[in-house]
């Protein structure tokens, strides 16, 4: 028998079977599905890659068969592309710096002046992958290698084709349009970016891109 105060009673059930259908739909949400990458192995001389163990058989890049884009791999050794270095934003060309050249030596690395472009000069000197071109990816670049449905704390990329990766910060060479001083960095811990000062010492992955137009996938918002 229910009680003289039957609107309330009513209510309290209701909302009692709205809790629970909702805690039950949150324990079917379904884990979001990883993206397939299409890459290949390369050395550092350019030639293809056969092999899938980084230790035994290691490769110096890889080239995203579907984007038209080839990225370099860091390594875990002390030097110019060690895994932990990290470089401050700094491009002195005023055509492509958005107004502001940004910090040099800034970073804490081996191999290089610690910035951007010194890192930029430095891998091109050496002729990575047998390439000269190599430069910073843009925010919509490195989107193409970032894979959502790796949860935290990362890496939020393919690990069979970078194993030696930072769940960090790396910068893009795009300045934010409304403040100069800044540029936007892709977080790779939980697969999203942001925008901070180009003083702050980051992450960098170079690529370099093939005559095939690269097809992006979902650019970010």
């Amino acid at each position: 028998m229910l009680p003289k105060n039957s609107t309330f009673s009513y209510n309290s059930i209701i909302l009692l079977m709205l809790c629970s259908v909702l805690l039950t739909g949150c324990g079917d949400t379904p884990n979001p599905k990883p993206f397939v990458f299409n890459m290949t192995r390369i050395n550092q001389d350019g030639s293809e890659n056969d092999g899938s163990d980084y230790v035994k058989k290691p490769w110096a890049c890889v080239r995203d068969n579907q984007s038209g884009l080839t990225w370099e791999v860091k390594t875990p050794e002390s030097g110019l592309q060690n895994v932990n270095n990290t470089y401050s934003w700094y491009d002195p060309d005023q055509n492509t710096n958005g107004g502001y050249a940004g910090k040099d030596k800034g970073g804490v690395c081996t191999g290089s002046n610690c910035d951007t472009d010194s890192y930029i000069k430095a891998v091109n000197a050496i002729k990575l992958c047998g390439l000269n071109d190599w430069y910073l990816p843009s925010r919509f670049e490195l989107n193409t290698i970032v894979d959502t449905s790796i949860p935290l704390p990362g890496p939020t990329l393919p690990k069979a084709y970078f194993p030696e990766s930072q769940a960090g910060k790396y910068w893009t060479d795009t300045t934010f349009k409304t403040r100069r001083a800044g540029a936007w960095v892709w977080r790779f811990d939980q697969g999203s970016d942001y925008v901070t000062e180009k003083s702050e010492a980051l992450n960098v992955r170079l690529t370099h891109v093939s005559p095939k137009k690269p097809d992006m996938k979902a650019a970010p918002k």
